[in-house]
């Protein structure tokens, strides 16, 4: 073990919120804060902003100093590696150790306390990643919020959007109870709906997204929408599983609403996840200069 390490942290970025924890080894003492979005590739000044910001928090609370911090960045969109080299640049610390990796990595060794696993992350985004039994890894998905992130809330909120300029179309108005929801958040009129559209990042989709879940036995337009995420996710799953039989895990902020509908047979695959992608990045913090280190 190197000697100037005494402390890990990990942290955990996405398009809605980010969160990081700092942990003294000697004493197990913990820090934790949550900030804004840090998704690289959704607004990587935002990204910046929000892990300096955490980063800062944390060090000062604890009164520690960079150079003896083992750390671990899991971020939406550290798969461009050049936004990655960009971040390490940017960033205004002196880390003993740094790797900034993608959030599906610390979801994937968090899900199943590093054991070989698969994993489908469900958050403003969706990823699916799996470790063999022979420790190979292998990430499904992750494409971003344009072109896939189908079963995330992104792509959720995106759907129900839809629905409503669908209504808007062919009755000039929102009628159905799930359209009148997102009209009341983005706007009822053509114009305030243009102005929102030009302007709306996947974040602002991805908030549509939990009122969408209470709507499902009330609004058959909802139920649609959330039927057509479902079979998203179970796509997902399939593709994520491929022919292994490894242990399956769902995790993120729409895991648990999302799993009421799922078919039996996907929910059937599904096990408790022993920790969350912050867990994971504290793991590969501890393992990054203590490679024996399994918990």
């Amino acid at each position: 073990m190197n000697n100037t390490v005494e402390y890990i942290l990990g942290l955990d970025g996405g398009g809605t919120k980010t969160v990081a924890r700092l942990v003294n080894l000697s004493s197990s003492m913990q820090w934790q804060v949550s900030v804004g979005p840090s998704s690289l590739s959704n607004d990587y000044s935002l990204a910046l902003a929000s892990i300096t910001n955490a980063c800062e928090q944390l060090l000062d609370q604890a009164g520690c100093k960079t150079q003896h911090v083992s750390a671990v960045f899991g971020l939406a969109g550290a798969g461009d590696r050049q936004l990655v080299a960009k971040l390490e640049q940017d960033l205004p610390f002196d880390f003993a150790y740094l790797e900034v990796v993608s959030d599906a990595k610390t979801s994937l060794y968090g899900a199943n306390a590093g054991q070989p696993v698969a994993v489908v992350a469900l958050g403003t985004g969706s990823v699916g990643m799996r470790m063999d039994l022979d420790g190979t890894e292998k990430m499904i998905g992750g494409w971003g919020f344009c072109i896939g992130d189908e079963g995330g809330g992104a792509k959720l909120g995106y759907l129900a959007v839809q629905k409503l300029l669908l209504e808007m179309d062919i009755n000039g108005v929102a009628k159905s109870t799930l359209s009148l929801y997102v009209a009341s958040q983005i706007g009822y009129s053509r114009q305030s709906i243009l102005q929102w559209l030009a302007m709306a990042k996947p974040a602002d989709y991805a908030k549509l997204a939990p009122h969408i879940f209470t709507l499902k036995d009330d609004c058959i337009v909802a139920l649609e929408v959330l039927t057509a995420h479902a079979n998203m996710i179970e796509k997902l799953i399939k593709r994520t599983c491929g022919a292994s039989n490894l242990p399956l895990v769902l995790m993120g902020g729409l895991a648990e609403p999302s799993n009421e509908l799922l078919s039996t047979t996907y929910r059937n695959l599904i096990m408790p996840t022993k920790g969350n992608s912050l867990d994971g990045a504290c793991l590969l913090a501890k393992q990054l200069f203590s490679p024996s280190a399994t918990n």
